[in-house]
């Protein structure tokens, strides 16, 4: 019997701009083109087939898919639960649900897309949570999961210089001080 729990949390990728839509739409479009030029023009069709065949795998896994396809996470906070979705237009690929087991603590750090925070668990495996750029949004955030985990916090936005949030403060007073 698979569990079933109820979806507490959901983190949902932020929508793509029009931009890269037009792009997605162009590059299915020449391939298309370029299938039709080389149909039309080659006399060996087994061959070309073929070679298109492989040509529009790459194509649709590696630009189309990934550019179409919107990734969702769940979270079940009392059971302690998550599970990764893909979804393409009202197409879901199915998975399924994943303990959380031995939950540690919460990170933020610094990347070149923003602050991202992860949550660790299960002898330092990894579960990325999500990305902002603005910080106080990003805290705000990561003190929620730590909250509801009942984990503790790590600021690790400077490398080599990790240090422990103090969630007691930071719920009365909104303010960032640390544990020493």
């Amino acid at each position: 019997m698979s569990y079933i729990p109820e979806k507490q949390f959901t983190i949902t990728a932020p929508k793509r701009p029009i931009y890269i839509t037009i792009i997605v739409a162009f590059i299915f479009t020449a391939y298309v083109g370029l299938c039709y030029y080389f149909i039309s023009k080659n006399k060996d069709l087994n061959g070309t087939i073929k070679l298109l065949i492989i040509l529009g795998i790459v194509v649709f896994n590696y630009m189309i898919l990934p550019n179409i396809s919107e990734k969702t996470m769940y979270i079940d906070f009392s059971k302690e639960y998550y599970k990764m979705q893909t979804e393409i237009g009202r197409l879901t690929i199915p998975s399924q649900w994943k303990k959380l087991k031995q939950l540690k603590y919460i990170s933020v750090f610094k990347t070149n897309n923003g602050y991202e925070v992860n949550l660790w668990h299960s002898k330092n495996k990894i579960l990325n949570l999500f990305v902002y750029d603005d910080f106080n949004a990003v805290i705000e955030k990561a003190f929620f999961f730590a909250e509801r985990f009942n984990i503790p916090l790590l600021d690790a936005r400077i490398r080599g210089y990790h240090r422990w949030i103090d969630k007691e403060i930071f719920k009365t007073t909104g303010e960032i001080e640390y544990e020493d």
